[in-house]
């Protein structure tokens, strides 16, 4: 410990000099110290001893934290007949009240000293060899007009890279796929333009501002996901694996740790984990000799577009959230016009001057024309509109009703001839003229007829009025598709895997043979004929439904639900002597609960 300097050191010369005066000295004659014996009473009133405690303290530097920058004395008087123990408890004592006296003052100068140092940027440290931090560094400022900011930047190199090797990857797989890439594609444009708001403006309070900025981005999720509803094609997985990637955009909406969503990288992971359950059925069905590698192609361009371009940005600029810019403006204020889409080239040159202001130095030019009234002048307020507006006529109070026009006799109903209450022989032909063009509006838009062997599955959808629809070489491996066809007969020739009828009218199937089974499906008034074997007929949701079957499939199973109206006949062979059976399915039971407990249904007997 450096001895004390300055004025501490004359302190503590004073005070060694009080203490070696013979006032402070006990005579040769008292005994040992530790001797514990009461001094005679004719020694009890000599003089008291006082004993000085000096708490030295200097003006040092801060590398001596022990030494203070002010000194304080205590003087405590001690009875000259006591002993050396309390001596010695007394001054213990001087010196503990003269260290809490200081040490409110000591740490509010060191508190002080500690806010200045925090305010210049220096580190505190204890002793001398305290190091002073380094100071933090600065957000960075709001991009200027025209700049990209560092994040855009390295964003749009993404676009113009992984982006676009995977678009081109898809292009060969067909119309379908291509349009949800380009839906695709265009959610990724949109979140640049939300990157370029995040880069230069201030994280916003409002919650409403947040979800107006990463609306149109939402949108395009919403398309895409909408694009996997519905009745599923041979582009099923394609559609999936394109839906449940672009759910990697959505990391612009974290906010933090209580609003339940992973951090972006962890979000980025969990959405190529749920696209890759889809990437990898891709996979195995396109894979071996005599397949198409663009599927493969895809699947692997995509994920290094998610899972290592996309990833590796997001650790980049966004890890624990959005890059919101301190220092920015509000995102109110801000237009995404702001950001140039491409860096390089000269400013847009200045806008030319108005007319007239070129010949104003000119004599006899004719003066120029006066500046435009201020905004509001020439524009006609907002009605209001919401609550406010409700609670604005409701204070009216009895005058709210003084815009109501007032009812007269010819507009009442009793007094008005077409409202009479009596009905008519026939309808006049001017209200039929009008009901025409609604009930045309109202009818769905039919669409294209369709037929054709998609992979293996024969499509056969949309037709209307077609008696001459005829599938011929159906091999056991393809299956028979059905859809919405209205007044239509179709006929299979060959043994199908599967023949399946949906949505379907008036209309009729005749088979051979069908390996697995014969569906109805949602369909009114249909018949299905099978010539050769069928094992299973299921029908469900069916008004009205005809099964003939040949004699070949006489044993087969017909399992019906929510059904109505459905007939078997068993054909018998062509010369054969028998009738045609027919039976109807029952449509009503009765379930009734035994002796044993138990409860059987069987159907209505009549």
């Amino acid at each position: 410990m450096n001895p004390p300097r300055g004025e501490g050191a004359q302190s503590a010369t004073a005070v060694t000099a009080l203490l070696n005066s013979p006032l402070c000295q006990r005579s040769a004659a008292a005994p040992h110290p530790r001797a514990r014996r009461r001094l005679p009473s004719s020694r009890r009133s000599s003089p008291r001893v006082v004993v000085v405690v000096a708490v030295v303290v200097g003006r040092a530097p801060v590398r001596a934290p022990y030494q203070v920058a002010s000194s304080s004395f205590v003087v405590r008087q001690i009875r000259g007949d006591a002993t050396a123990s309390e001596i010695f408890r007394s001054t213990t004592n001087a010196i503990l009240m003269a260290v809490t006296v200081n040490l409110e003052s000591v740490v509010a100068r060191l508190e002080a000293v500690a806010a200045r140092l925090e305010k210049q940027g220096v580190g505190v440290g204890v002793g001398a060899g305290a190091v002073a931090a380094p100071p933090a560094p600065a957000p960075a400022p709001a991009p200027a007009p025209g700049e990209i900011p560092p994040s855009v930047a390295s964003y749009d190199a993404l676009l113009s890279g992984a982006l676009k090797t995977m678009t081109s990857a898809a292009s060969p797989l067909g119309a379908e796929i291509t349009d949800a890439v380009k839906l695709f594609e265009d959610a990724f444009a949109k979140l640049r333009d939300v990157l370029a708001v995040v880069a230069a403006c201030k994280r916003p309070t409002d919650v409403d501002a947040l979800q107006t900025l990463i609306a149109p981005v939402g949108e395009r999720m919403m398309k895409l996901a909408a694009t996997t509803e519905g009745r599923r094609t041979d582009a099923f997985n394609h559609l999936k694996v394109i839906a449940e990637s672009v759910q990697c955009l959505a990391f612009v909406a974290y906010q933090g740790p209580d609003m339940g969503m992973s951090l972006p990288m962890p979000h980025v992971a969990e959405a190529w984990q749920s696209a890759e359950f889809y990437a990898n059925k891709i996979l195995v069905e396109h894979k071996g000799e005599g397949k198409d590698p663009a599927h493969a192609a895809f699947v692997k361009a995509m994920k290094q577009l998610v899972l290592t371009d996309f990833k590796g940005y997001v650790k980049e600029f966004h890890a624990t959230g959005p890059g919101w810019n301190p220092r920015g403006v509000d995102v109110k204020d801000f237009k995404v016009e702001k950001v140039a889409k491409r860096a390089g080239g000269p400013p847009p040159p200045p806008p030319p001057p108005p007319p007239g202001t070129l010949g104003l130095n000119k004599p006899g030019a004719p003066p120029p024309p006066p500046p435009p009234p201020p905004p509001g002048l020439l524009t006609t307020p907002k009605p209001e509109s919401g609550m406010n507006a409700v609670f604005k006529e409701l204070n009216k109070g009895e005058a709210i009703t003084s815009g109501l026009r007032k009812v007269t006799d010819d507009m009442k109903t009793k007094n008005r001839a077409d409202r009479s209450g009596l009905v008519g022989d026939a309808p006049a032909a001017g209200a039929a003229a009008a009901t025409k063009p609604a009930t045309a509006a109202a009818a769905p838009a039919t669409k294209a007829p369709k037929l054709s062997l998609e992979g293996k599955k024969w499509a056969v959808e949309n037709h209307v009025g077609n008696k001459t629809i005829e599938l011929n070489d159906v091999n056991p491996k393809q299956t028979v598709y059905v859809y919405n066809c209205r007044d239509c007969v179709i006929k299979i020739n060959g043994k199908a895997n599967a023949v399946t009828m949906d949505a379907c009218a008036k209309s009729a199937i005749v088979f051979d043979d069908v390996l697995a089974t014969c569906e109805i499906i949602n369909c009114a008034s249909v018949q299905v004929q099978c010539m050769g074997t069928v094992p299973t007929v299921a029908i469900d949701k069916v008004d009205g439904c005809q099964v003939y079957l040949g004699e070949k499939s006489w044993s087969a199973e017909v399992t019906t639900a929510k059904c109505s109206e459905v007939n078997v006949t068993c054909v018998p062979a062509e010369g054969s002597a028998e009738e045609a059976t027919e039976t109807a399915i029952p449509e009503q039971f009765v379930t009734r609960r035994g002796e044993d407990g138990k409860w059987r249904t069987v159907p209505m007997g009549h």
